[in-house]
């Protein structure tokens, strides 16, 4: 296969590893008739050159070049044999030494997850799908994960109980009776639709069934006729009747036709599931496009650069117009069913939708997807009527769509979480820890007062220069992973909530389910309006009487819960022994202080008494706080006379008055960390 390369390289100056001379002519096959290939290149050419004297300057230098090397491109398919060899080239399996041939190689694999993440922080869930979709790269999984793990920082992909191949998922069925609408295409969807391209490649390798169906080398979605469906129904119908007369032929010819059999049992399986059949315009989609369904379902949340990236990719797998063309008519019908999230792209949908001249191309869209609804105005005493017959239903969807623009947009609240939580650690961690918070740092360019601060902090004063600078280290590092650690981790938390949950909550698919719902009450309403007319309003009105009695049940249990609560309280005497309670705990702090010797302010010591130094060290304050100055020192031992004052900081440390001298004539502060009673 090498030698073909090299040949194609001299002679023509072609380098068919990097220029796919089938897709650039849209020849799905080698076998194919002079007079098809000739209209192929006659339609090539024209495409190249109408793209080269277009407005987009870069397809223009694109498709320039292309024609410059038409002549060359031609030779090589107008050879018959060359036209088999190459073919060969591009499709010989991997490791035969085609260009599939990535044994060892990561090539493919970092274009992918390159393209992937530029959405979302790569996951080992991600490379287990890559894997799973792309079967022949399992060989190559040890050098795909030395590479995600060293340029993608991927972690936990190395362990021993890595799986090598998932079990093959089974789609959920849909269930004609519930009202529900799914939106998110599902991991068993996309991969049946893979092992159903599969069927269809391996029928397209043989010379008999691309003979008997020369449809076959037009594509998937040709062969299939998918133009014709228009909802779930033609399409299993469609399927059936093309898989019994394929079933007919493959008894009577042979092994030969299988792969035909299984493609359309598959696709008989897939017309059952519960996201195809809700989303059937998107799904021909995934069937005209299948090369690009991975990428689609592995992205969450779709920046600009990405949809160029993955524009790129179409460019190169298909043949769409220009950028607007791929936009309207794939990436904007099918993104919401994959969970991508369309923030940060509204400029480029927007740039495409003026370059497309929007309304003819959105109409054409809206009207394919069923988007358009008609609906008949009535009196202002009907929809008063419709309103207040199925108010609850209104109330919980608007519930659901409060809920919706809060959730959908998570990612921006990361650093408000942050905030938020920075600000609580800051109020609280003071109350319950007694340590100060982190404005303490402000006294670290005034030295009395962050020694002070230390002493406090540490327990003892630093006695040198490198005590302090070591000390204080410590001080502000303990003081970071207290307050700064735990909004650091509750912002993460919401940032990896926010990149996963609104791909795996279908938010559309429960909001199509409402406007169903909704839309059958309306169709409900007009149509008893039309048969009841004058009696209409009579017959509503038990419900709308129920509904109002509910809403004022509930308006008053809210209203009478409390004072029912409280009658309850005191018939079974709960509320009277609290009372009780408090009143014997007030009374026993007034009559034995003596018992509680660190309380509350209400628990004040009386004057006279005295207090131990208990620490090594301690500094004597003018003031409750280490905001005051120091007046005087005190070391384990040291007795002072208590004045009968107390005061509780900010922190929540209790400073107790002391006098200093004899006489009693000078006070100052000690804290309860460093004191004890006598």
């Amino acid at each position: 296969m090498a030698d073909i390369q090299s040949k194609i390289l001299s002679q023509y100056g072609i380098d068919i590893a990097s220029e796919n001379i089938f897709k650039l002519y849209r020849l799905e096959s080698a076998s194919i008739s002079p007079e098809e290939l000739e209209a192929k290149i006659q339609d090539t050419r024209k495409r190249w050159e109408t793209s080269a004297n277009g407005a987009n300057e870069k397809n223009a230098a694109r498709d320039h070049a292309r024609l410059e090397k038409a002549d060359q491109y031609e030779s090589v398919l107008r050879n018959v044999k060359l036209r088999g060899q190459v073919y060969d080239y591009y499709n010989k399996p991997a490791g035969a030494g085609g260009a599939g041939d990535a044994s060892g190689s990561t090539e493919f694999a970092r274009e992918y997850f390159g393209l992937v993440a530029t959405t979302k922080k790569l996951k080992r869930a991600d490379v287990d799908f890559f894997f799973n979709y792309y079967p022949s790269e399992r060989k190559n999984r040890k050098a795909v994960i030395d590479m995600l793990e060293k340029d993608f920082k991927v972690k936990g992909l190395s362990r021993k109980d890595a799986p090598e191949e998932k079990e093959e998922l089974e789609g959920k069925k849909k269930d004609s009776n519930s009202p529900l609408i799914v939106n998110l295409f599902q991991e068993a969807t996309i991969l049946k639709l893979r092992k159903a391209v599969e069927h269809y490649e391996k029928a397209l390798g043989s010379e008999e069934l691309c003979a008997r169906y020369p449809k076959l080398r037009e594509g998937l979605y040709d062969y299939l006729e998918i133009q014709q469906v228009e909802d779930a129904e033609s399409f299993n119908k469609l399927m059936f009747d093309k898989g019994q007369a394929i079933y007919a032929v493959r008894q009577e010819k042979g092994v030969e036709y299988v792969p035909l059999v299984d493609l359309f049992n598959t696709l008989k399986e897939m017309g059952t599931y519960q996201d195809v059949v809700d989303n059937i315009p998107e799904f021909k989609l995934l069937l005209k496009y299948p090369k690009l369904t991975p990428y689609m379902y592995a992205f969450v949340e779709m920046k600009p650069g990405t949809v160029k990236g993955i524009m790129k990719v179409a460019s190169r797998d298909y043949a769409f117009r220009d950028d607007a063309d791929f936009i309207l008519n794939y990436y904007q019908p099918v993104y919401d069913n994959f969970g991508i999230n369309s923030r940060g792209i509204g400029a480029v949908i927007r740039k495409a939708e003026k370059k497309a001249k929007q309304n003819k191309i959105l109409n054409q869209i809206d009207e394919k997807l069923g988007r358009k609804k008609t609906r008949r105005n009535h009196s202002i005493g009907v929809e008063v009527v419709h309103w207040l017959v199925y108010w609850p239903i209104f109330l919980t969807y608007f519930v659901f769509e409060a809920a919706k623009v809060v959730f959908t947009k998570l990612q921006g609240l990361v650093v408000p979480a942050f905030i938020a939580f920075f600000v609580l650690c800051n109020w609280l961690f003071p109350k319950i820890m007694s340590i100060e918070n982190l404005l303490i740092l402000r006294k670290i360019i005034f030295k009395d007062q962050w020694v002070s601060f230390l002493d406090e902090f540490i327990g003892s004063p630093p006695r040198n220069g490198f005590e302090t600078v070591v000390l204080s280290l410590y001080a502000v590092i303990a003081l970071l992973l207290v307050y700064v650690g735990p909004p650091l981790l509750a912002a993460g938390a919401v940032s990896e909530f926010a990149d996963d949950f609104n791909k795996r909550f279908d938010w559309v698919g429960y909001e199509r389910t409402f406007q169903n719902i909704l839309q059958r009450l309306r169709q409900k309403t007009e149509e008893q309006f039309a048969a009841q007319k004058g009696a209409f309003a009579k017959k509503k009105m038990p419900k709308i009487i129920t509904n109002l009695l509910c809403v004022a049940i509930i308006f008053v249990l809210v209203l009478v819960t409390p004072g029912i609560m409280d009658r309850l309280g005191k018939l079974t005497g709960y509320g009277q022994k609290e009372t009780e309670k408090e009143v014997s705990a007030y009374t026993e702090a007034q009559t034995d202080t003596e018992t509680e010797p660190f309380g509350e302010e209400t628990d004040k010591k009386p004057a006279g008494e005295q207090m131990v130094i208990s620490a090594d060290a301690a500094n004597i304050r003018s003031g409750p706080g280490t905001d005051y100055g120091i007046v005087a020192a005190g070391h384990r031992g040291d007795v002072f006379t208590a004045t009968g004052n107390q005061q509780t900081a900010s922190n929540g440390r209790v400073w107790y008055e002391i006098y200093l001298d004899a006489n009693m004539t000078e006070t100052g502060w000690a804290s309860e960390k460093v004191i004890g009673f006598q």
